[in-house]
């Protein structure tokens, strides 16, 4: 089962591999800080800004490519992203 891509799947996977690209650079500068200071909040940083991104091409893979409910993919993007997000918020009060 098959469905052929529109204008707006081009676009959001265009955007997605965007936000892919960028997120993977912020990881990478956030992982080679933690490694160059021994930074343990540095790490948490890393791991965070890996799942947002993470969450962001789950949704357009269950959505676009899996052809999943849009629903059910913006919860499990949304769900990846919030994991995320609370291990930077740990990052920022773990720092002494």
């Amino acid at each position: 089962m098959v469905r052929e891509l529109t204008e707006l799947d081009w676009i959001a996977t265009i955007v997605k591999v965007a936000a892919l690209i960028l997120g993977t650079f912020i990881v990478y500068l956030a992982y080679k800080g933690h490694k160059r200071n021994s930074s343990e909040p540095l790490l948490y940083v890393a791991l965070g800004f890996a799942l947002i991104t993470a969450g962001t091409v789950i949704e357009g893979i269950l959505y676009v490519v899996l052809m999943s409910d849009l629903l059910v993919a913006i919860i499990a993007g949304t769900a990846v992203t919030t994991i995320g997000l609370v291990s930077i918020i740990y990052s920022i009060y773990s720092a002494k």
